[in-house]
Parts: structure tokens; sequence; C-alpha cells
């Protein structure tokens, strides 16, 4: 299948598949500290990136989901030719870095300044040279998963599977992938007027850490490698977009990830309480005993959308809304705007 519309894109997020070993990780424990985390990266497009700071919740008090956002901080973007590039605060814990690209042979480090006066900085970083996604393909199967009431329903679920030339790379690679979905959703319900089309975004990778080490190919080509899975329904009655992003990043990330799919396996969630700490490579400059989570990451990214509708499948599935008839009319056909993450403006990119 033809790659569509290639461009490059931010992706940025802290999500966290199943490891077939695991192995001993050193866990840092304590139920009551909080630590600082820190959510962010750079690559080799000029865009503009997100840093988000935020506090690790306290087990058993509280909601433990609900991160508490770190604002008042000084943050900024430093290489080793003694380039400084500041971040802004657009909202409490969210900062961003306008219009950056790094480049090739130039280390990087982020550097936080709390307002409580700590300091952290991460590991300096150069780029590794990007490797780019050949095709992408499809498989739909029928799946048996247990509700609530422990009763097994079978359920259709997608998979997209991409094949990567790694050739012309330095040396055999280091990937991460990240995958967002996007769909669009047409109004129904009996008797509407002026109906309307909503585009929802979410995220389809979280709990779910996608690496490969390439020095593990035979040959130079990763074939038909699952990046994403995801229910089989009404988003992929209209049009369905998969925004895909492929990361070369450093062994020592690979790592870091590895560990944190330990740590979901073993736990159950990325928002779960965690019975431990994986450190990664943010550290405080005055007290390493205060320990940062997160890995601020350098790494060269390819990025490509693609779309795809039950039509080109040749798998029907059955819309969501209708102008039919029924009983119920279901959440977000009365008003799509009701849906997360919806906006009723269309992307630029989006194809019909």
């Amino acid at each position: 299948m033809n790659i569509k519309n290639l461009r490059y894109s931010i992706l940025a997020c802290f999500c966290l598949s199943l490891f077939s070993c695991v192995d001993e990780i050193d866990l840092n424990v304590d139920t009551e500290q909080r630590t600082l985390i820190v959510d962010g990266f750079v690559s080799d497009f000029n865009a503009d990136y997100t840093l988000k700071l935020s506090l690790s919740s306290v087990i058993g008090i509280g909601n433990d989901n609900i991160l508490d956002p770190v604002p008042g901080a000084t943050i900024r973007l430093l290489d080793d030719r003694g380039g400084i590039f500041p971040y802004d605060e657009e909202e409490p814990g969210v900062y961003r870095l306008k219009g950056f690209a790094a480049e090739r042979l130039t280390s990087y480090q982020i550097d936080i300044s709390l307002s409580d006066g700590r300091r952290f900085q991460s590991k300096p970083q150069e780029l590794r040279s990007s490797s780019l996604i050949d095709s992408i393909s499809y498989s739909i199967e029928e799946k048996s998963l247990r509700n609530n009431a422990g009763d097994f329903n079978s359920q259709l679920f997608i998979s997209m599977l991409i094949s990567t030339d790694i050739s012309e790379a330095e040396e055999p690679p280091f990937l991460r992938w990240r995958v967002e979905g996007e769909y669009q959703l047409q109004e129904g319900f009996p008797g509407a007027l002026n109906l309307r089309r909503c585009y929802i975004k979410e995220n389809l990778d979280l709990n779910d850490i996608r690496v490969f080490d390439a020095s593990e190919l035979n040959g130079n080509v990763l074939f038909d490698q699952v990046i994403a899975e995801t229910p089989y329904n009404f988003r992929f009655a209209d049009q369905f977009c998969f925004h895909v992003s492929q990361f070369s990043i450093s062994e020592e990330e690979f790592e870091y990830w590895n560990n944190i799919k330990d740590i979901i396996d073993i736990n159950g969630g990325l928002f779960d309480p965690p019975p431990g700490t994986v450190i990664g490579n943010i550290v405080n400059v005055d007290n390493p005993s205060d320990i940062a989570v997160g890995y601020f990451s350098v790494s060269s990214a390819f990025f490509t959308r693609q779309f795809i509708n039950s039509n080109e499948l040749d798998f029907f599935v059955e819309p969501k809304c209708s102008t039919r008839g029924f009983r119920d009319i279901p959440f977000g056909c009365r008003n799509c705007e009701e849906l997360n993450n919806s906006t009723l403006e269309r992307p630029a990119y989006w194809e019909f």
C-alpha cells in the first residue's frame, strides 16, 4: 500500500505490548514521595515542541490517576555550541519551544529550573540517522475479550503493519513508534436537519510501547512490524486516519522504554500507581537522590499519515449515527461536539 501525504509533525506524550521475558529491574520505591515527571522531546524537523511538567500521585491518596501540573518553571534547551533556546509557559505545566529543529553532530540537553529552586538536566544527546517507512498494510481479526461481568465477547480488531528499510542507516537503529488516530463522524438522528461532521482525535497507543532493536534483523528490511492495534468499529465506516511517527532513538532510550514496558506488564497501566521508578536521563544537578521520572529524547523522526475506511478494506462496518428511526440516539449523534477531542473544523490534510 502506498504511503500518502508524507510530512513531518510532532507527536509528543508520555505513553507506556507484551515482552517475552521480564528482567529484574532496580526499583526505587517510595509510596509518599512525589516526583517530578518530565514529558518532552525534540527532533530534526522544524516545528514547535511541547514539554510538560507534573508531579506524580501519592499512592492511596486522592485520585491516583491525576497528575498535578508544575507551573512557574524556567526551561531552556542547551546545545554544546553555546546555544540557548527558551521555552514559554502556555498554560500551567505546559511549556513550548517554537520553531526549532535539532541538527546533526550537535549535542542537546534540557535544563529545568523549578520555582522552589531545584534544577534538573538531561544527559547530552546527539541525533541518530533516521529510517524511512517503506509500506503500510492492515490485518483484521476477531478476538475474544472478557467484559466486567466475566463473560467473553467477540470483537474485531485492526492492526497496522509497517515495513522499514534500514540499509542506509549508519548503524543498526533502535526504533520507537507512536500512533495517533483520528476519524470523522457524521451526525444523524430521526428528523435531523443541517447535519454536521466532526473530526475526533484519540490516543491509540496508551499503555502500548512499540520499540525494536534493528541489530536483531537478519537483513536490512524490517517486514510487517505491528505498530498499532485498535477495535475495528464505526470509526472506520466513513474515514479514519492513522498518524504515524517512527523515531530513531539511542540504545539508552531503547532500554528505558523496555523497562517501562516491563513495569506496565507487571502493574497493569500507565497511570496506575507504580511499584517503583524507572530511572530516565534527567537528574537533579544538586541532589542526585531527588529522582525525576521521564526521558527527554533527542531523536530523528519520520512521519506519515495513512487514511483508510471500510470500503477500501472491503470489510463493512455499520456507522454509528443514522437518520433512520431507533430507540436510543447514540451519544454524539445529535451533537458530535460532545465527544472528547472533537472539532467541527476540517483539518487541512483531511481526505474524503
